[in-house]
C-alpha cells in the first residue's frame, strides 16, 4: 500500500485482538466505526479451525460495508469521505514496535474514505506488490522501496494469501512543517469468497508506524499511525474500497484534530484514489 500524502500517509501488520470464542463466527458489528475495528483486527490470519470462522466474520463484516455504501450513494464521482472513532488500546498494544504508545491511541484522529474504483482487484494487488509510489506521486515523495518478507511474486500470483514487508519513504516538504522519513510494518491479505454469496473475493491490506517518523526540521511530529483497506465486488461489477486511517501527527502549528489537518486529509485521500484510478485506466498497474 502506498502512502498518502505529505498529511495522510499509510497503514499495518501483526497480532490478531480476537477472532471471537472457540470455532464459532462472531457476528460482525454495524456501522463504519466498528467495522473498521473489527476488520482491523482480523487482518492476521488465524490458525486451524478458527481460520474458517474468521474468514466467515471477515466476509460478514464486508457485506455489511457494501451495505454501508448502498446507505451513502457513493458512486464512482462522488465518494464518502469522514471521520472515525477512535481505535482502543487493545486494538494495537500487541502490534510490533508499537510498545507504550498504545497508551496513546486516544489522541489520534480517525478518518474514513469509501469510494468505487475503476481498478480491478489484480491491480490493486499489483500496486501494493509494486514499488511505483514515486511514479504515481512525483510531488509526494523524495524515497520511497519496500523490502518483502517474502516471495511478492507468490502472492501478486495467488499462490499464497498473506504477504508482509517493511516500507520505509522519505516525503518531501510539505507546505507547512518539514520534511520526514518513516518506516511501516505492511501486509497485503486474499479472504476467498464463497461460491452463492454476493461477496466475492476480499483484499485486505494493513499498515502501521514501527517507531516515530525522523523530521529534518524541529517543531512536528507523527508517532502514531494504523490503517486498514478492503477491496471487493459484491456482484454489481464495481469494485468498492473502504479506507480507515487513525494518526497522530503534527506539522508546525497545524495537528491532527485540528479542522485544517482532518480537511487536508480528507481531500488527499481523493485525490490519491483518482491517481491511482488513473493509473488503472492507462493499463499501468495491470502487470
Amino acid at each position: 500500500m502506498l502512502v498518502r500524502g505529505p498529511f495522510a500517509l499509510a497503514v499495518v501488520v501483526t497480532a490478531l485482538v480476537g477472532t471471537g470464542s472457540g470455532c464459532a463466527a462472531a457476528e460482525a458489528p454495524e456501522g463504519l466505526d466498528d467495522l473498521s475495528r473489527f476488520l482491523f483486527d482480523r487482518f492476521q490470519p488465524a490458525e486451524g479451525l478458527e481460520a474458517a470462522a474468521q474468514e466467515t466474520e471477515i466476509r460478514d463484516a464486508v457485506s455489511k460495508i457494501a451495505d454501508e455504501f448502498a446507505g451513502q450513494n457513493i458512486a464512482l464521482d462522488a465518494p464518502f469521505t469522514g471521520t472515525l472513532k477512535d481505535l482502543e488500546v487493545a486494538n494495537v498494544v500487541d502490534l510490533e514496535g508499537v510498545g507504550s504508545r498504545a497508551d496513546e491511541i486516544e489522541l489520534a484522529q480517525g478518518f474514513a474514505l469509501a469510494n468505487l474504483t475503476n481498478c480491478g482487484i489484480q491491480q490493486e494487488v499489483n500496486l501494493v506488490m509494486a514499488n511505483r509510489a514515486m511514479e504515481i506521486h512525483p510531488d509526494v515523495y523524495e524515497s520511497y522501496d519496500k523490502a518483502f518478507d517474502g516471495d511478492a511474486a507468490a502472492f501478486k500470483n495467488g499462490d499464497v494469501d498473506l504477504m508482509t514487508w517493511v516500507t520505509t519513504y522519505k516525503i518531501q516538504t510539505p507546505p507547512v512543517g518539514s520534511a520526514y522519513e518513516a518506516r511501516l510494518r505492511a501486509g497485503g491479505r486474499r479472504v476467498r469468497g464463497v461460491e452463492g454469496e454476493a461477496i466475492g473475493d476480499i483484499f485486505m491490506t494493513r499498515v502501521h508506524l514501527l517507531e516515530p517518523a525522523q523530521f529534518d526540521g524541529d517543531g512536528s511530529s507523527f508517532d502514531l499511525d494504523f490503517q486498514m483497506e478492503v477491496y471487493f465486488e459484491d456482484g454489481d461489477g464495481a469494485i468498492k474500497h473502504f479506507y480507515g486511517m487513525w494518526r497522530r501527527m503534527v506539522l508546525g502549528p497545524v495537528d491532527s484534530s485540528s479542522e485544517l489537518f482532518i480537511g487536508q486529509t480528507l481531500s488527499g485521500f481523493v485525490d490519491f484514489e483518482n491517481r491511482v484510478d488513473a493509473a488503472c485506466v492507462e493499463g499501468l498497474l495491470d502487470e
